[in-house]
């Protein structure tokens, strides 16, 4: 599933996979050659990125009697050269920004700090540095968990101290490996396929309208439905084994996951090797507290509330590097506040125009009882800690284009999160070419288009809880929102497996290999 379609992945060695999950520099290789072997007009994907460089802004043109009309935009980059287009492609996604939180004390912490992002490049220097005998990661995603076992893979001797907020969203749950059935490889597989889509609550697609009907919108369907995501999370909790006995003095239960895994709401991710879930819990101190300040070489977190005795006093733990496993910014930093708002894109509340919250707002208060009348098990949320949003959320068109631009210029790819961006990332790309180039005649009126951006923002609301305030959070939603658009599009050679077939198989890569081609015949380009 870690491929794109044009371009078969080589497996790798059968050492270094557990169940078709390895390490990610495999991808890395596997993309250095994709820009490699993909030629158009004698130039290569690769020379064609301009590298080491970074863009500045991207300001829309006002149309005057000297402005080119082929031009609508201007692309600063590098701080002075400007580049005028057309047309522009934003693929800066959801994690090119990295979040640091400003904890107190933090200027005066004189060892090593590092976001998880460049956590691969620094690894090995970082962990054969004799000198660094106190490691400290903060964050409770999938990032984090990753991080903390590398550490606690390398030589003996340092401690892992991995610190989880206990007012955030909590911590992730890690799925196994292996499916629940012999007819796939692998959980990713068991996942990512149309029948078990039809057990997800969501609002893309129409080609299994009646399955999803029955699942969503009858009583028997919805107890059907319940059942058998409670089984799920508390099958998923004994295989996780948080009271183990080995972690029990290292803190292995504060990893328990808080809300039930179908509301997505403390994240996910998989435990991809043999040893994943026994290492950490052997080698990895854990807590479940707020941070109180980081001092010249060390970190105090507060007494955790309703804890044992021993937590009723401050904690400080030694350290000598900061890992920062925080996520990323929202906030883009190419277009001024108030444009950005007008594309559709997040902002911090206090940067975007109130007569534009306004408008929106009153959309999604009228879309949300649509969504609770279509989803009724979407008013039933469990008791979780409520996070107020600081920013607005994206408000994007099929999440890709603002519903103000009647120019057809810009698009946007990658303003999500989910369970798998290589699917998602081939949908996108087709259907902003045919956005972008005029081949989509039946798209819907721009009020009809903030209708349905409103009922996508309301509906994230209600269905992944605090992760869902972005109206961005699709995690489980990769099948039926890339056969949306495919919809959309028109196309269907990706549905070529016969009815059983396309229900229950697993959507690969391959099963898009014929879709540049149909849109092509399609359209006659």
């Amino acid at each position: 599933m870690a491929e794109f379609s044009d371009r078969p992945m080589k497996p790798p060695p059968t050492a270094d996979q557990f169940y078709g999950f390895f390490p990610a520099r495999y991808t890395t290789a596997y993309l250095e050659s994709y820009i490699d072997n993909h030629t158009y007009a004698g130039r290569t994907i690769r020379d064609r990125i301009l590298f080491n460089s970074s863009v500045d802004s991207i300001i829309r043109d006002s149309q005057s009697s000297d402005t080119p009309k082929s031009a609508r935009w201007t692309i600063t980059y590098n701080t002075h050269h400007k580049l005028r287009t057309s047309k522009v492609i934003d693929a800066t996604g959801m994690t090119s920004q990295p979040h640091i939180p400003n904890l107190p004390g933090s200027s005066d912490f004189q060892g090593r700090t590092l976001h998880h992002k460049s956590f691969g490049q620094e690894q090995s220097l970082l962990l054969e540095d004799a000198s660094v005998q106190n490691i400290c990661i903060i964050g409770g995603a999938k990032s984090a968990a990753d991080v903390a076992y590398a550490c606690a893979k390398a030589p003996a001797g340092r401690k892992i101290h991995w610190v989880i907020r206990e007012d955030g969203n909590g911590p992730s749950a890690f799925f196994a490996a292996p499916a629940m059935s012999a007819r796939y490889a692998n959980s990713n597989e068991g996942f990512y396929n149309r029948f078990l889509a039809s057990f997800l609550p969501n609002k893309f697609g129409r080609q299994w309208g009646w399955l999803k009907w029955l699942l969503q919108g009858t009583v028997f369907g919805r107890w059907w439905v319940k059942r058998l995501w409670d089984g799920f999370d508390k099958g998923l909790r004994g295989f996780l084994d948080y009271q183990r006995e080995e972690g029990k003095d290292m803190g292995f239960a504060n990893l328990e996951y808080d809300t039930p895994i179908f509301w997505q709401n403390d994240s996910s991710g998989v435990s991809n090797h043999p040893d994943f879930l026994s290492t950490i819990a052997k080698n990895v101190h854990i807590y479940r507290q707020n941070i109180s300040h980081l001092s010249k070489d060390s970190i105090t977190l507060e007494p955790r509330s309703g804890g044992p005795p021993q937590d009723e006093k401050p904690l400080t733990i030694p350290m000598d590097v900061l890992v920062y496993c925080t996520g990323w910014s929202a906030k883009t930093t190419l277009f001024p506040p108030r444009e950005a708002s007008e594309l559709g894109l997040s902002v911090p509340l206090e940067d975007a125009s109130p007569q534009t919250q306004a408008h929106w707002q009153k959309l999604e208060k009228a879309a949300d009882p649509v969504i609770l009348s279509r989803f009724p098990a979407l008013k039933h949320p469990p008791a979780y800690r409520k996070i107020e949003p600081r920013e607005t959320p994206f408000r994007l068109y099929k999440a890709m284009v603002p519903p103000a631009d009647d120019t057809h210029s810009i698009v946007f790819l990658g303003r999500m999160v989910v369970g798998n961006n290589f699917c998602t990332a081939e949908a996108q790309a087709l259907w902003a070419v045919a956005y972008l180039e005029g081949h989509m005649r039946d798209l819907p009126t721009r009020a009809q288009m903030e209708e349905e951006v409103a009922e996508t923002v309301a509906w994230d609301r209600r269905r992944y809880l605090n992760k869902g305030e972005l109206g961005s959070w699709f995690y489980f939603d990769v099948v039926d929102y890339a056969d949306a658009l495919f919809e959309q599009l028109g196309l269907s050679s990706h549905r070529q497996k016969g009815l059983i077939g396309n229900l229950l198989e697993p959507c690969f890569a391959a099963d898009l290999e014929s879709m540049v081609d149909e849109y092509k015949r399609k359209h006659r380009t």
